[in-house]
């Protein structure tokens, strides 16, 4: 393959933005069903030097411990030195657990002068964030992706820029003001890269650190300027499609919020990304904050997204939305003909059952209802192609920042939340981390170092769920200086043996992937048949034609569960066998190739076919019935 260039310097005007492919464009997916993505932060993940460095010992985390738990907690807090190139040689590591796109963090370059090191802070549309690395770099990273067979999400913001100017009270200069709808707040000056305020008229070719680029976007009417965001929600009958609406007019804390009901801007928003589609042949975009973009503005962004990846040849471009307020929200923002949002990040509640019912804390039926047409997006879940499911990310909307396996030792059942991700209806994304079970909580803080802050919540508590996994000031377990990657850890190992299983090219990964999903009833100790209770064995199965596939997980995390489970007797007929594709209490060696002559038997239960199945404290099973010819 020849390699691709990519022109050294961004253009500094929008209108010369080239929107020509740099080289081959990668066809997508059939379905992005089919996927398996995996959440990432650049400076988080990997600076490629982790062969200099020392792996994690699991069995003495005290050998990396930093003593200075002061500089440990400010590292959290600013740029650890991840890169672009960092994230490209690790995708062996990716693939051999299973994942077949990376979905990335923003890398557009941030202001010089600040610690945006999250990504979501744009002074320039255009450039890669010279601390990720080089245009080219990127260009790389999804080439080499492309080669193994995996894909690529870029995350973009379209709501608004970086905090890149300073709003003018009493002639002083501010970067925050209270919302309000007129009229618009005065403006003080530009940002500079040491972070004082130029005047507007003063930013020339040659200062590309100061306020904000391309040239295009250096015009002040192109932003609300209507200050900070204090109500984040539409009340009572408020039309939340309104476009005046407070949430979708102010400022994102300090970012500038971009005046999308201006046809220039949204045009303008439109072709930066698609300059980055045609510059990196990244295969879809996760989308930032889509609920402060109004629905209008959204449908006309992803219909010319849509029509321009589809013009070089792109026919399934991803664009997956975080839309937080809930189901009814996020449906709105679904595809309409193809011309809307494609999926939605399952966040909010969603998460929180599925970690609830894996640790035995909530009802099974409270997590499979939502596939049921009992919410919003119940018919769209059904389906499995409108919803991400998530259990970690960087951010945990409404649940605390606390990933799943803080205070939790039990590496196994950290494997098996994903696990249910990977064998239940959605598009499963794995966050950066929790195949290590990293257990970024909270309590991490040390308010005698850092008091609370005039709200009376943790500063910058975001970090403790946004460790650093190549070594680093910040490394996870309140470590520094060594890394993660270890694929030997059984969280990982678990992990790679079910994705597996659901990547297979057989009916069984098929069903894994698109199949019908039933949650199963069963039987405890010759009870009647019922839905199971939290903290016992609950099952479900896939079927997909003529293919069932039974899933079985402890939700116990203390105690030996069994039961009964009802199957499908016209595919898994009585007298038959299951056999089994994976055991949690397998010996490692056997994960990745099963013994094929561990079987459970087929019988009648009454009117019912069943199997009975055991499994030790949050253990996982799947199943299969082979036909005899």
């Amino acid at each position: 393959m020849s390699r691709t260039l990519v022109e050294a310097a961004a253009p500094q005007e929008l209108r010369l933005a080239d929107l020509k492919p740099r080289g081959r464009v990668n066809p997508s997916p059939a379905t992005w069903r089919d996927q398996i993505l995996y959440f990432l932060l650049p400076d988080r993940f990997s600076d490629g030097g982790e062969g200099g460095r020392t792996l994690f010992d699991r069995s003495n985390p005290s050998t990396f411990r930093k003593n200075d738990k002061k500089q440990w907690m400010a590292g959290g807090k600013i740029f650890q030195g991840g890169t672009i190139a960092g994230i490209k040689s690790k995708l062996d590591y990716l693939q051999n657990l299973g994942v077949t796109t990376l979905w990335i963090a923003p890398v557009c370059k941030q202001r010089k002068d600040l610690e945006t090191y999250h990504g979501y802070g744009i002074q320039n549309f255009l450039e890669i964030d010279p601390r990720f690395g080089t245009r080219q770099e990127l260009r790389d990273l999804v080439d080499a992706a492309h080669t193994k067979g995996m894909y690529v999400l870029l995350d973009i913001i379209y709501n608004h820029s970086g905090n890149n100017w300073f709003y003018n009270v009493g002639g002083r200069p501010k970067t925050t003001e209270k919302y309000r709808f007129a009229p618009p707040y005065p403006v003080h000056g530009w940002r500079s890269d040491t972070g004082s305020s130029i005047p507007i008229s003063s930013i020339s070719p040659s200062d590309l650190e100061d306020g904000v680029w391309p040239q295009e976007f250096q015009d002040l009417d192109w932003y609300t300027k209507a200050g900070e965001i204090c109500k984040w929600d539409p009340e009572g009958w408020e039309e939340p499609l309104h476009p005046d609406n407070e949430f979708r007019r102010g400022d994102f804390s300090d970012l500038k919020d971009l005046n999308l009901n201006r046809s220039d801007v949204l045009n303008a928003v439109i072709k930066v990304y698609q300059y980055w589609i045609a510059l990196s042949d990244c295969d879809g975009f996760r989308i930032d904050t889509v609920k402060h973009v109004s629905w209008e503005a959204s449908r006309n962004f992803c219909g010319a997204i849509h029509e321009y990846a589809e013009s070089i040849g792109k026919e399934n471009f991803l664009l997956l939305g975080e839309v937080t307020g809930g189901a009814d929200m996020a449906r709105n923002y679904l595809e309409i003909f193809g011309r809307n949002l494609d999926a939605v990040l399952d966040i909010g509640e969603p998460p929180q059952k599925l970690a609830g019912m894996t640790k035995g804390f909530r009802e099974p039926s409270d997590f499979f209802n939502q596939f049921a047409g009992h919410d919003s997006l119940g018919s769209h879940r059904e389906t499995g192609r409108y919803h991400v499911s998530i259990l970690d990310d960087h951010d945990m909307v409404g649940r605390g920042k606390n990933r799943f396996a803080a205070n939790n030792p039990n590496l196994e059942q950290v494997a098996h939340a994903v696990g249910v991700q990977l064998t239940t209806l959605g598009i499963p994304c794995i966050y950066y981390g929790t195949e290590q079970a990293f257990d970024g909580k909270e309590s991490y803080h040390d308010f005698s170092i850092e008091p609370r802050d005039s709200n009376g919540k943790i500063p910058f508590d975001d970090r403790y769920i946004r460790e650093s996994m190549f070594g680093g000031t910040f490394g996870a377990f309140e470590t520094e200086n060594c890394h993660f990657f270890d694929e030997n850890h059984p969280t990982y190992l678990r992990i790679a043996a079910i994705a597996l299983i659901r990547n297979g090219d057989n009916k069984i990964g098929l069903a894994l992937r698109r199949g019908r999903q039933y949650l199963r009833e069963t039987s405890i100790l010759g009870r009647p048949f019922n839905i199971p209770a939290r903290e016992e064995l609950v099952a479900w199965s896939r079927i997909l034609f003529d293919q069932e596939v039974l899933i079985a997980v402890n939700t116990n995390g203390t105690a030996v569960r069994g039961a009964d489970i009802t199957v499908d007797g016209s595919l898994s007929p009585i007298g038959g066998q299951m056999t089994y594709l994976y055991r949690s209490d397998w010996a490692d060696s056997q994960l990745h190739t099963p013994p094929t002559d561990q079987t459970v038997n087929i019988i009648s239960n009454g009117s019912r076919a069943t199997v009975k199945i055991d499994l030790p404290p949050a253990g996982m099973a799947i199943l299969t019935h082979f036909p005899s010819n």
